[in-house]
């Protein structure tokens, strides 16, 4: 969506950086640990929610994800590098600010990445029964991640209206992507701005 708000004459930022995400599944004599989903205090500095564990309706228990830098944005397993994708991102003075303040925290999760005994750790830690189970890596999303111009990591909806365009450049997720009054606030906008081009009044319900 960025690109078409860029060739529709929106702003440069926020730029789309992509996180990655690792899932793993707990072998399945490690199930009964836990009946539930745990998740851990949200660090307050970053838009992620941190490994978490749930557990599904089959009984199969999930951790994840942790979050990284990906190479790519379709970069959904291996480590396959987009070459458009990484360029957009290593030639952004704002990636470079993000990076500077966050070394530390990318070498932690680098290690998270690259070690699944250090990707358990980070569960193990609030829920100790976990030290030493054993799991298997399965699937990794691709978070589109927004980055202002400082380097910030945006984690809240950013709006551009480009003449009759509407771009919804960052949509917080998951929950807010499914609220309904979020919903109508953004079809009143889109009302509004097409009723000031058509130059009669235009209302939208949203059921």
């Amino acid at each position: 969506m960025l690109d078409i708000a860029r060739l529709a004459g929106g702003a440069t930022y926020p730029k789309i950086v992509p996180f990655l995400g690792q899932y793993s599944m707990l072998a399945s004599k490690h199930r009964s640990i836990l009946n539930g989903l745990v998740y851990p205090v949200p660090d307050p500095a970053y838009p992620f929610l941190g490994v978490h564990l749930t557990k599904r309706v089959d009984g199969e228990m999930l951790m994840g994800p942790n979050a990284f830098l990906s190479f790519g944005r379709e970069n959904y397993s291996g480590w396959g590098i987009g070459i458009k994708d990484s360029l957009d991102v290593v030639f952004s003075a704002a990636f470079w600010k993000f990076a500077s303040r966050n070394i530390r925290a990318a070498i932690h999760e680098f290690g998270a990445v690259v070690s699944r005994k250090k990707f358990l750790a980070g569960a193990a830690a609030y829920a100790p029964a976990l030290d030493g189970a054993r799991s298997t890596p399965i699937t990794r999303g691709i978070r589109a991640q927004a980055m202002d111009e400082n380097g910030q990591l945006v984690d809240d909806f950013v709006i551009e209206q480009l003449g009759r365009v509407t771009a919804l450049r960052n949509a917080p997720s998951p929950g807010a992507t499914s609220a309904l009054a979020i919903a109508e606030h953004h079809v009143q906008e889109i009302d509004e701005t097409m009723a000031r081009f058509t130059g009669g009044a235009s209302k939208s319900d949203v059921h």
